[in-house]
Order: C-alpha cells, then sequence, then structure tokens
C-alpha cells in the first residue's frame, strides 16, 4: 500500500511541478498557470457560490486515493493501473475504519454532543496533531477549527519544486495516516520522524476530502503582534490556513493549523502566540491523547486559559486533570471507563478520577479512539460551564 501511496503522489505532484505556480499567492493575473482550474463549482447548491481552485483538491484527492473529474489538469495521473489499485486498497481501508469507528462516532456526536454543536463560535483543539479529521466529525457546526500542535506546518513549495524526495515525502504521509486509521489516533514518535521534513499539511489535506469536503485555498500565516494572523510572504512558515467547503453546511469554513509549544516557556517566548492562543481559548475545546501535558506544572497557561474562557470541554482523562473541573462551575457528564492509563503514562492515574467513575451515572461510549483503542477502556468526558 505504501509503496503505491508514493508512486500515486509522485505522478501527481510531478504534474504539479511541471503546471507552474501552484502555491504562489503573489504571481501575475496575465500569465496563465496551465493547472489554473480555478472554477465555479456547481455541485454546492444554490448558496453561497464559492470560487474553487480545483489544482488544490485535486492534490488532496490523489493524495487520499479519491477519483477526480474528467476535466482534470490532473486525470491522467489516476487512470494508471498502480494508482487505481492503490485507490481500491485506501478505499478499503478507510471503508473498514468507518465501519470499526468513524460512523459509531457520527451517530454518537449527533445525541450525545448536541448542545455544545448548538453553541456558536470555533473549535479550540491544543496538541492535536494533525487530526481535523476528529474534530470535524465531533464538531460539524464548528464555523472554523484551530488546531496547535508541535509537528510542523509543512511546507508549499512541495507544489512547485523538483528538488524533493517525492518517495520519502509520500511514505511519511501513509505512515502517519496507517496510524490513524489502525488505532484511532497518532503515534507521537512516528511523527516526530514522518512530519519532520514535510509537516502536518498533507496529511490535513487527506483528511478534510476524507470527511467530504473540497479544499478552496492553501495560505501560510504568520501571527501578528496582536494576535490576529495574515497571510504571510515568507518561505517558511509555522501556520497555514486550508479553506475548505463544508459538505454538509455548503459553508466556506478553515482550518487553522499552528506549529508552536504551547509550554509556558514556548507561550513566554512567542507573546503574538500567547495573544492569539488567548482568542481562541474563548472557543469549546477538545483535546485527546495529549499526553497528559496539562498535568504537569509547565503547561499551566494554556491549562488556565481553557478553565477560565471556553464554555465547553469535550476531553479525555490525557487532557486537563479531572480535579480542575469543580461542580461549583462545571456540569459534567461520563462516558466510556476508567481504569488507569497505559503503562507509559502509568504515573498520571487519577485516583479522583477512578472514584468519580463508580460513583456517578457513566454512559456508554459505543466506539474506542485515543491511547485505549481496541482495549474498551476509552473515556470521555463533557464539560459544560455552568
Amino acid at each position: 500500500m505504501k509503496n503505491l501511496f508514493r508512486f500515486a503522489f509522485f505522478l501527481a505532484l510531478t504534474c504539479i511541478i511541471f503546471s507552474g505556480q501552484a502555491c504562489n499567492t503573489s504571481s501575475s493575473t496575465d500569465k496563465k498557470d496551465p493547472a489554473d482550474t480555478t472554477k465555479k463549482d456547481s455541485s454546492i447548491g444554490e448558496e453561497p457560490k464559492i470560487e474553487i481552485d480545483r489544482k488544490y483538491d485535486d492534490v488532496a484527492r490523489i493524495l487520499a486515493g479519491m477519483d477526480i473529474d474528467t476535466g482534470s489538469a490532473f486525470y491522467a495521473v489516476t487512470q494508471s493501473a498502480s494508482w487505481k489499485a492503490y485507490k481500491k486498497s485506501a478505499d478499503a481501508g478507510w471503508a473498514a475504519a468507518d465501519a470499526r469507528r468513524f460512523k459509531a462516532i457520527r451517530s454518537w456526536a449527533e445525541t450525545e454532543l448536541a448542545d455544545l454543536n448548538k453553541m456558536d463560535g470555533d473549535l479550540f483543539y491544543p496538541f492535536s496533531g494533525p487530526d481535523i479529521y476528529y474534530s470535524y466529525q465531533f464538531f460539524p457546526s464548528a464555523k472554523n477549527y484551530h488546531l496547535y500542535a508541535k509537528e510542523p506546518a509543512g511546507k508549499l513549495n512541495f507544489l512547485k519544486s523538483d528538488d524533493v524526495k517525492w518517495e520519502s515525502y509520500y511514505n511519511n504521509v501513509a505512515q502517519t495516516i496507517d496510524d490513524f486509521i489502525a488505532g484511532g489516533f497518532f503515534h507521537t514518535n512516528h511523527m516526530k520522524v514522518d512530519m519532520q521534513a514535510n509537516g502536518a499539511l498533507p496529511t490535513m489535506l487527506v483528511f478534510l476530502v476524507r470527511g467530504g469536503n473540497k479544499i478552496v485555498k492553501v495560505e501560510p500565516l504568520e501571527i501578528k503582534e496582536d494576535g490576529t494572523v495574515k497571510v504571510s510572504e515568507k518561505g517558511d512558515f509555522s501556520s497555514v490556513r486550508v479553506d475548505f467547503l463544508d459538505s454538509k453546511t455548503k459553508k466556506l469554513k478553515s482550518l487553522f493549523y499552528h506549529s508552536c509549544d504551547l509550554s509556558d516557556e514556548g507561550l513566554r517566548m512567542r507573546p503574538a502566540l500567547k495573544k492569539q492562543v488567548e482568542s481562541v481559548a474563548s472557543n469549546r475545546t477538545f483535546t485527546k491523547s495529549a499526553s497528559y501535558l496539562m498535568h504537569v506544572p509547565y503547561f499551566s497557561q494554556v491549562r488556565d486559559l481553557i478553565l477560565t474562557k471556553s464554555p465547553a470541554v469535550f476531553q479525555d482523562d490525557t487532557g486537563i486533570p479531572f480535579r480542575y473541573f469543580t461542580e461549583d462551575k462545571w456540569t459534567l457528564t461520563y462516558y466510556g471507563k476508567y481504569n488507569k492509563p497505559i503503562p507509559l503514562f502509568e504515573v498520571r492515574i487519577q485516583k479522583d478520577l477512578y472514584d468519580a467513575y463508580r460513583k456517578n451515572t457513566v454512559k456508554p461510549l459505543n466506539f474506542t479512539l485515543g491511547y485505549h483503542s481496541g482495549s474498551d477502556n476509552d473515556n470521555m468526558i463533557v464539560y459544560k460551564r455552568k
């Protein structure tokens, strides 16, 4: 499967290399790019009419093993026997994961997260890795998604440069996705290797289109001194925005990904980032498989921002310690089972959470995700501010 992944991506991106400045936001408008297939998409209904630059969406779909229409500049890529075999394998993997986990998550979220999905605003997802997939499935009502993680955002020059090791690149993307499909979370040690060279962007593009969405535009960002963002003119960047057309609401949404250190020291070293996080933390918060970082003193600032500002938090035991959610300020709803952390994090056991799961009503969790994936020991809790 990984060899097919690499081959498909090599073909797709080779087409882009020779198609001009696919991601050059300052390119002249009087020089036609042969791969510039911007069009009014007719599949999105009467409202709104949104222009989709197909080169981004087509590349994402090729990466994901999904068909593109015959009018695409890259259609020939999908007609090779190798790509078709890859597509068959990819479709089977995603179909199995959908049957095993994703379908149940969507159904569960419709009922159990209905109140949280009625809230206005965006979604704040610290320690996310490239996981736009779960955040979109759990919170389809969010206007925008803000993801923060240590993994590099990526580079856009892979769309136009011939100085890239395509096979290595595609193999790294494939391994990250394989981990996610198999276990429902990302292996931190794998990500350190998989995303060091090419970042989180390709994986996020795959997740968005596999969620049924259309990629509209991809732009590098930088955070300004006041905490707002602007399009970056730099070749290297630590933040990126992916505009996409939501398949469910037919509305334009944005995914913001920031490669950053959310520790107290990391925020101290980047005052603009701290202002940005302070603003975003006023939204609903989602976190899982977070390595128990907010259990330690040197991640106290991001933890306190969530506790002070967020109207609701949806997390497993790896997020903010249970003891911080006092019943005078929060309404709690328990799901699944809590026994103890996996051996790697056994020192993070929470006796108060253990007792709470045995003293209170606990609702079932009919899917697995996170560190206990497949073990029937997963837990999730909804905390709503009173």
